[in-house]
């Protein structure tokens, strides 16, 4: 029941951080400088539970090391899941940019249990999980409606941004992977975490360094955009940060990648019905049709056949 709930918490911080770090965006005028603050703010609340756990901060860096390269890349994909995030969710709204998020999750997380990518362990393709891929498919379908009828002023590139955003869902199921293999090898699921925190920063601090060099400051902050009121909670991205990818590590040690995939999209999908529904963070209202509804009953069925079967 612990792991049922937390895997909710950590679905559910999904969306709330892409509302938060886009609030941020607006902020600052930037849509990098966030990804380093959630990063940062992360770090130090990891670095904070190390220090009550094992009184230190070690990380055996020897023994990981000796892992493949992509061990180290569980940061680099926090740095698209954020940054893509926070340019699809104005275009897309809360529920399309989960549904578009949960696609490439899906997708990916085919992949990686079938061909046992990331050493994580084979699960082969079946009928049933075909045919589970095919609901969540329909379910995008349903829940997506009409973008014209949707936000006929930003139609215009849409599939970018829903490509864009599928991106950031295989980053997801990658990140999961790749984090649960760190935890075995670091022997902590929160040493894994804030190694994947310090890659994250290093990736963001990287983007910003070159930009700055090749396209000058404009490209970090754009000074014609409006800058909106400043409030605390726009600087608390990191704390859903934390909570997402500690949270994952755990719950793919406990349950392996599968569950926690499907626990993940839950909490997604139930934030980002109640985010479009109340405007939650200045994000605009978005009614809650049954059309919807019957689309989200089909993705969860959708992803159970994927995760069990």
């Amino acid at each position: 029941m612990i792991g049922f709930i937390l895997g909710i918490v950590v679905g559910c911080a999904q969306p709330i951080m892409t509302s938060l770090n886009t609030k941020l965006s607006q902020r600052l005028r930037s849509t990098l400088l966030p990804s380093c603050t959630t990063f940062i703010l992360a770090m130090i609340l990891t670095g904070c539970v190390l220090l009550v756990l094992q009184g230190n901060l070690y990380i055996p860096l020897g023994t990981i090391a000796k892992e493949p390269w992509w061990i180290w890349t569980g940061g680099i994909c926090g740095d698209i899941i954020v940054i893509f995030s926070i340019l699809c969710l104005p275009k897309l709204g809360s529920v399309e940019t989960v549904v578009f998020l949960v696609l490439g999750q899906i997708v990916s997380g085919l992949y990686i249990d079938h061909f046992g990518v990331f050493e994580s362990a084979v699960i082969p393709m079946t009928l049933l999980r075909a045919v589970g891929a095919v609901l969540v498919f329909a379910s995008v379908v349903a829940v997506s409606g009409n973008i014209k009828s949707d936000a006929p002023e930003k139609a215009k590139g849409i599939n970018f941004y829903r490509f864009l955003d599928f991106i950031a869902g295989v980053a997801c199921s990658v990140q999961i992977a790749v984090n649960g293999r760190l935890g075995i090898v670091a022997g902590l699921s929160f040493r894994a975490t804030i190694i994947s925190m310090i890659m994250g920063l290093l990736g963001a601090l990287a983007v910003i360094l070159f930009l700055r060099l090749t396209k000058g400051p404009g490209s970090i902050i754009d000074p014609t955009l409006p800058k909106i009121k400043g409030h605390w909670w726009m600087w608390t991205g990191g704390l859903c940060s934390f909570t997402i990818v500690g949270g994952n590590v755990i719950l793919q040690l406990l349950m392996g990648t599968g569950l926690a995939t499907i626990l993940n999209i839950l909490g997604q999908t139930l934030a980002g019905v109640v985010i479009d529904a109340t405007g939650f963070l200045g994000i605009p209202k978005k009614p809650v049709t049954p059309r919807k509804i019957i689309g989200l009953a089909v993705m969860i069925v959708g992803t159970a056949l994927i995760s069990y079967f």
